[in-house]
Parts: structure tokens; C-alpha cells; sequence
């Protein structure tokens, strides 16, 4: 009865999230969700953590999904809502700026640049 039990609540649980995307309430999260599912994430799922005035390059995603596979050990700075992530050398690999929407208090990609 025990494993039944915990079957369907395990069910539910699954069941219950869905397809709604990660709610990122601050630059510092949003940017290690990228950096942790960046192989998993979808162009859509990417698109949706975008302002809605995003200023980024047609090929950002699959620019970011590239520089993240290659360099598994990153490190960052954070300056407010700007993140420059950096490799294990020092080299500077991209800079995110985010920014808080008003109405939902959720943090977006505002832009996203490489060197």
C-alpha cells in the first residue's frame, strides 16, 4: 500500500510541473540555470527567458550552448544585474545583462553579448 501511495504522489507531483518555465528572481539564478541545463534547453525554453525588448544576436542560443559544453568550469563577476562569466583562464566568454520585470518581479535576459 506504501509503494502505491508513493507512486501516485510521485505522479502528481510530475504531472503537476508541467511545461512552465523556471521563475528566475535574480540575475545570479537565471544565469547558473543556464549554465546547468544549457544542453538541455530548448530554443523555445531559451527564447522565453528573454525580455521582450532583448538585445541579443540571431545565433546567441546556439552561441551560448556552445561556449558552455566547451568550458564545463566557468567563473563570474557580478556588477548589479550584469553577469560576466568568464573561463578557468580568465578569458572573458559572455556578458548578461538582466533585468527585472515590472509587473511580475521575474528576471529576463535584457541582453546577451560575446566578444
Amino acid at each position: 500500500m506504501k509503494k502505491l501511495t508513493f507512486a501516485v504522489m510521485l505522479l502528481l507531483f510530475l504531472g503537476g510541473c508541467g511545461e512552465k518555465t523556471l521563475v528566475i528572481r535574480s540575475a545570479l539564478e537565471g544565469d547558473s540555470y543556464l549554465r546547468n541545463n544549457a544542453s538541455e534547453l530548448s530554443e523555445q525554453q531559451f527564447q522565453s527567458l528573454l525580455a521582450q525588448q532583448a538585445a541579443i544576436e540571431e545565433d546567441a542560443y546556439t552561441k551560448l550552448q556552445t561556449l558552455l559544453s566547451e568550458h564545463e568550469h566557468t567563473r563570474y563577476m557580478l556588477a548589479e544585474n550584469r553577469i560576466y562569466r568568464y573561463d578557468t583562464e580568465g578569458e572573458l566568454l559572455y556578458v548578461a545583462d538582466w533585468t527585472e520585470t515590472e509587473d511580475s518581479g521575474v528576471f529576463k535576459i535584457a541582453a546577451l553579448t560575446f566578444p
